[in-house]
């Protein structure tokens, strides 16, 4: 090959996310404004909003966001008071009435205050005044366990915007209704560098030596479909023995669609993990700072008969999963520090990097016109 095909070869791989994208705290206000508020993004659980008066929130950026149970109905709203300023709901989930903590402001399911303390003697507020102050409400669906809400007014319905992966997330929810772990990690990396990594399985032979690569077959199968998009693989013999045997011990009822491995991004900044048809993990990557990210960690575990093998089961896929996630942080800071020297030429990325030259030409279609 001469220099020239050499240089278009070497061109053609480059990604679409100059390295100072990964660090600048303009280009995050940018793609709060541009990739996170027009996407349904997933801020919940269904079984965490059962009941009348439950809530959830989540924090995507500087907006916070809370979910709340009114008699049945889900509603969904910016989590910050009209009078001034407090946040609503403070804990990550609960059960009580969208009542602000510092004065006391009760809003409705239209997001109106309709209890305000004093409120002759202090602000004369009428009806009309009320509807004024009501929260700024947001989008809001559901798919199986998952919660999304999309901060724009305008937009395409929960469906169009996941394509197949509405089906695959129905379904999953099905296979898998045990819940044992809920957690969250806060990274020193850049949101979209998690994604990045989590995208490609051409780090895990080294990074992952003794966890992950013991398990999983690095030839992975590759789909797309929009913004969003899948591999599919194989388990290596070690691991497909392993759960024959938890199968056996507490009755599971895997999935026969993915039998094996999947990993789903969702974008912009989901990443959903399926294994042996049994073991489910989703995580949101949520956008903290420019150079941190804060995982919000779910592990689910197929229909099984509960019994006590079931609790053996679940501390070694615990400990598993740890392991790899430390993996992972671990490399991603040290990824991180090299963003800032590396200017503003974009990552070269190879077959084996697909994914992450899929999820970075949707990311540029989202900021196409934005000069952060």
């Amino acid at each position: 090959m001469d220099d020239a095909a050499s240089v278009t070869t070497y061109q053609s791989r480059l990604g679409q996310i100059p390295a100072d994208y990964y660090w600048r705290p303009d280009v995050l206000a940018a793609e709060i404004a541009h990739v996170f508020k027009p996407s349904w993004l997933c801020v919940g659980f269904a079984e965490d909003l059962a009941n009348d008066r439950d809530f959830v929130t989540a924090q995507i950026g500087p907006h916070s966001i809370v979910v709340q149970n009114f008699g049945g109905e889900l509603r969904a709203f910016r989590n910050v008071c009209s009078h001034r300023f407090s946040k609503i709901q403070c804990a990550k989930s609960g059960n009580r009435v969208l009542q602000c903590p510092y004065h006391g402001w009760t809003y409705d399911e239209g997001g109106r205050p309709i209890g305000v303390p004093l409120n002759k003697q202090s602000f004369g507020l009428n009806e009309a005044d009320k509807s004024a102050l009501a929260l700024q409400s947001y989008a809001l669906e559901t798919v199986g366990h998952f919660v999304f809400v999309r901060m724009t007014n305008d937009g395409p319905d929960l469906r169009t915007f996941l394509g197949s992966f509405y089906d695959d997330l129905q379904h999953i929810s099905e296979v898998c209704p045990d819940r044992f772990e809920s957690e969250s990690y806060d990274w020193a990396a850049n949101w979209k560098l998690g994604m990045d990594n989590a995208a490609e399985g051409y780090h895990v032979p080294l990074v992952h030596a003794d966890s992950f690569g013991l398990i999983l077959s690095i030839d992975l199968q590759i789909s797309t479909d929009a913004d969003h998009s899948r591999y599919v693989g194989k388990l290596k013999e070690r691991s497909l023995k392993w759960w024959a045997n938890v199968g056996k011990s507490i009755k599971l009822q895997p999935s026969t669609v993915y039998p094996e491995y999947g990993n789903f991004l969702i974008f912009p900044n989901i990443v959903v993990t399926f294994s042996a048809g049994s073991f489910l993990t989703f995580q949101t990557f949520d956008p903290i700072g420019p150079e941190a990210l804060r995982i919000n960690s779910t592990s689910w575990l197929a229909r099984n008969n509960g019994r006590a093998a079931r609790g053996l089961v679940i501390d070694s896929l615990k400990t598993f999963s740890a392991q790899v996630r430390n993996e992972d942080a671990a490399i991603c800071a040290v990824a991180q520090a090299g963003t800032r020297e590396a200017g503003i030429r974009a990552p070269l990325l190879g077959e084996l990097e697909g994914r992450i030259a899929h999820f970075q030409k949707a990311y540029a279609r989202y900021m196409d016109g934005v000069t952060p």
